[in-house]
């Protein structure tokens, strides 16, 4: 009998020696498990800040796009108002030669109606 109760004490030994490396192997898988999660942690947070970071790049690049259409909205705009402004400066323009070259008619019409009455007045001297 104490055979076997020596037998079954080195069984439970032996038994007891795998259940320790197991535990053992259990506690590094553990902490492995641990390390890497630990290191998913620290990539998961590095890569929110990096998203984080990107979307603050294409808010600003949004804004700068906005203000380049704006820009040129008000660019077209002034084009157009320019536009009405040169039509209208030509439009004056036309007036003014058509103004000047009314003035030249009636200038050229006083020159023949002066030299008309210097020609009656030199008549009347003449008769005079």
């Amino acid at each position: 009998v104490a055979g076997e109760i020596r037998k079954l004490a080195d069984q439970s030994r032996s038994s007891a020696d795998k259940i320790g490396t197991l535990v053992g192997a259990i506690q590094g898988s553990i902490n492995s498990t641990v390390m890497v999660t630990d290191e998913g942690n620290k990539t998961a947070a590095s890569g929110i800040e990096l998203t984080e970071n990107t979307l603050n790049v294409f808010q600003k690049i949004e804004a700068a796009v906005n203000d380049v259409s704006i820009a040129s909205q008000q660019i077209a705009l002034s084009s157009k108002q320019q536009a009405v402004g040169v039509q209208q400066a030509v439009s004056a323009m036309n007036a003014i030669n058509l103004g000047a070259k009314e003035t030249a008619t009636v200038v050229s019409q006083v020159k023949s109606s002066t030299e008309e009455l210097t020609d009656v007045a030199k008549q009347l001297q003449v008769t005079v």
